[in-house]
């Protein structure tokens, strides 16, 4: 082997080292950690009226230093989300925009982190920090808003959902939530505390329309 076939090959190998050691500290930085069957940490988000009819021990959550995803089930029968992305603390509700007939199709992350996979829906997460200014939601074209709504504190709809994407303040794909099945009974909310922004879902085969807002503690 000459000096410059040799020299390509170190290259070669230095250049492997160096991806494979970023991805390696990409998963140990942005990599979630999963806690099971501890269901305290957002049921302040809940009334005490409802907090009795979670179950205590399908509760699932996905956590990270700045965002974190948790899984209630409520009355055996509705599946409730809570997102907190704990960046967006100043974010102003009137500025994330909720975006209909978007054109979802092709997004795909690599590197990215999968949640949920074959659940319906599953969480697909670009590596790398998420949203530091701003964030809008997109649906796309199968998606439907039977009703939307807005409060100081929170803002949304009722509808179904088929593939929803979370944007950051230059339109950038961040996360992917995709419905295996069209969801036709979703309350969507966005809730603005004073040190976070929350996403909350909740889905269910039976009707959903607004009153189900009540459950929630969003005073």
């Amino acid at each position: 082997m000459n000096k410059s076939s040799r020299i390509i090959i170190s290259g070669i190998i230095a250049l492997a080292i160096c991806y494979f050691a970023d991805l390696i500290f990409m998963a140990i930085k942005y990599d979630y950690h999963v806690e099971l069957a501890n269901p305290k940490p957002y049921l302040w988000l809940l009334k005490d009226s409802a907090r009795k009819d979670i179950d205590p021990y399908f509760v699932a959550g996905c956590i990270r230093e700045r965002d974190v995803l948790y899984r209630y089930i409520y009355k055996d029968k509705y599946h409730i989300v809570i997102w907190e992305f704990k960046d967006l603390s100043s974010t102003n509700l009137k500025d994330i925009a909720i975006n209909q007939n978007v054109d979802l199709e092709n997004i795909s992350f690599n590197p990215g982190i999968l949640l949920d996979k074959k659940a319906n829906p599953e969480y697909s997460v670009k590596y790398g920090p998420l949203f530091e200014y701003g964030m809008d939601v997109n649906l796309d074209k199968d998606s439907k808003i039977d009703k939307s709504f807005e409060t100081p504190n929170y803002k949304g709809f009722c509808g179904s959902i088929n593939k929803m994407s979370f944007s950051n303040e230059k339109g950038k794909h961040l996360v992917l939530v995709n419905y295996v099945e069209v969801i036709k009974s979703v309350l969507f909310l966005l809730y603005k505390s004073k040190r976070s922004l929350y996403v909350i879902i909740i889905q269910s085969d039976k009707p959903i329309d607004e009153k189900m807002i009540n459950i929630l503690n969003l005073g």
